[in-house]
């Protein structure tokens, strides 16, 4: 799977899900046909999958000489569809502690703040992501991957299996069935994750096994009345993408100044 190919599945499931979304008996909260601040999330979606696509054919030849000597082969000899699945399984599991620490490190938490920027949930919503997020959060999986022996077809599909997980989990689709939440996160699941009370938990993407073993699953309906957005700056959040792109680096900014202020 090129590239390419990967980017067109992910511009089709996107508007899959976004009409999916229309259906007033599948969705979760009513939403309008257009809603506000749309264009900046395409904005987002645009520059974000551009710069993927970049990082992808300038950073795959070196991360494919990340292979531990041997591994290869032996991960060449499981079947496909098992072998994908294990991917998925790491590559997920190396996000999660990822996405941990960017909630843990005041820097990264500053660049995270665009992606739970979003008043109100959606398949675009998924895209609204930082520049450096993205190098921060794909990345490293992805080099655990190549480390342990796994190949460039194999990781392919499961970056667009992840990107579609993430994709959904963000969806204003009614989708949260307690036996399938087992296993995976659900639209229900990742929805109190933007909720700013609940911001802590259900950091997983793909499965719920890291969210239970680190104590971080929460399991309840949240309200279509319940507001998502950064803790403490619902409100106050720039929503426009030139506005949001520079805040992370004028926060960063200001605490250097604190810093320098106060010694």
């Amino acid at each position: 799977m090129t590239p390419l190919v990967a980017f067109a599945f992910l511009s089709m499931a996107l508007v899959v899900v976004s009409a999916l979304e229309r259906v007033p008996a599948l969705q979760f909260a009513p939403r309008q046909l257009v809603r506000p601040f749309l264009a900046t999330d395409g904005a987002w979606y645009l520059v974000g999958t551009g710069a993927n696509l970049a990082a992808t054919f300038v950073l795959r030849p070196v991360l494919t000489r990340l292979a531990l000597p041997g591994l290869a082969a032996s991960v060449s000899a499981v079947p496909v569809v098992v072998r994908v699945a294990l991917a998925l399984a790491v590559y997920d599991a190396v996000a999660f502690v990822v996405h941990v620490g960017i909630h843990r490190s005041e820097a990264l938490w500053s660049v995270h703040k665009v992606h739970h920027s979003s008043l109100r949930l959606d398949a675009m919503a998924t895209t609204r992501t930082h520049l450096f997020e993205h190098a921060v959060r794909n990345v490293p999986a992805q080099a655990v991957l190549f480390t342990l022996g796994f190949s460039a077809p194999t990781v392919a599909p499961v970056l667009v299996a992840y990107a579609t997980f993430a994709l959904v989990g963000h969806s204003n689709l009614r989708i949260g069935n307690r036996w399938i939440e087992l296993a995976l996160i659900t639209p229900r699941l990742h929805r109190l994750h933007h909720l700013p009370a609940s911001t802590q938990q259900n950091l997983g993407t793909v499965f719920t096994i890291w969210d239970r073993l680190a104590g971080r699953l929460l399991t309840r309906d949240a309200s279509p009345a319940e507001r998502t957005g950064v803790p403490g700056e619902i409100d106050l959040y720039p929503q426009r993408f030139a506005a949001a792109f520079r805040e992370p680096l004028l926060e960063v900014r200001a605490r250097r100044a604190l810093a320098q202020a106060a010694t």
